[in-house]
């Protein structure tokens, strides 16, 4: 696995943490939940699985199971999100209100690490081989989120991990509780280069800041 990774994108492999046989353990899963009950081991088009919203998990179809029994910690030490603002450009001679969206990185102001909450799942093929998957759980904006867009990744606090972890732990009442926008003071959001748009970029250059007022003079 290719490790530091600058610009994780879905249906690549990515370390997650869960709770199996009764240890605590690393694994390689695939950014994108493929239920265990799947026919074809394959993500399917008509649920974008590598999301989930908080609201409403325990009454999800498709992501209830994992809420209740098979949740999962994603490192991470940063994320993207796509500011989407208006502004005048020249287009063709005239001068045109225009939409641009600008990547930003958002990181806690101290860079340290932190961990998405999660659900995993396991497929497994005709040979009983196992194929992890998992989804990374969104919630409503805190502040800072806000000026960005209107969801934002559920991050836990560390004092909730043995809970979220244990899969005998299923007071969804409770779980709902740590699905929480977290605090904004405690991050920080800065414009990065478009780099990041395309997922092959996976260098160091993708979370360097850049000028915001770039984005407008091209």
């Amino acid at each position: 696995m290719n490790i530091p990774r600058y610009n994780a994108s879905p249906m690549q492999k990515l370390p997650i943490v869960v709770k199996r046989n009764n240890e605590i353990q690393p694994m390689e899963a695939t950014w994108w939940l493929i239920p265990h009950w799947s026919k074809t081991g394959k993500p399917d088009p008509a649920f974008k699985s590598f999301n989930a919203r908080a609201e409403g998990l325990a009454l999800s179809k498709l992501f209830s199971p994992y809420f209740r029994a098979r949740r999962c910690l994603i490192p991470a030490d940063g994320f993207y999100e796509w500011k989407r603002t208006i502004a005048e450009k020249e287009v063709k001679g005239k001068v045109k209100k225009v939409e641009t969206k600008i990547p930003m990185c958002i990181r806690m102001k101290d860079l340290r690490p932190f961990y998405f909450g999660g659900m995993f799942s396991i497929w497994k093929d005709s040979e009983e081989k196992e194929h992890p998957s998992f989804t990374i759980i969104t919630t409503v904006p805190n502040g800072l989120m806000e000026t960005i867009h209107n969801r934002m990744p559920v991050i836990l606090h560390e004092e909730n991990f043995e809970a979220w972890l244990d899969p005998n732990m299923n007071d969804v009442d409770f779980l709902q509780q740590l699905l929480v926008p977290y605090p904004a003071e405690l991050m920080k959001a800065f414009p990065v280069s478009t780099l990041v748009n395309n997922s092959s970029n996976n260098d160091p250059q993708c979370i360097e800041p850049v000028a915001e007022e770039e984005y407008y003079e091209k």
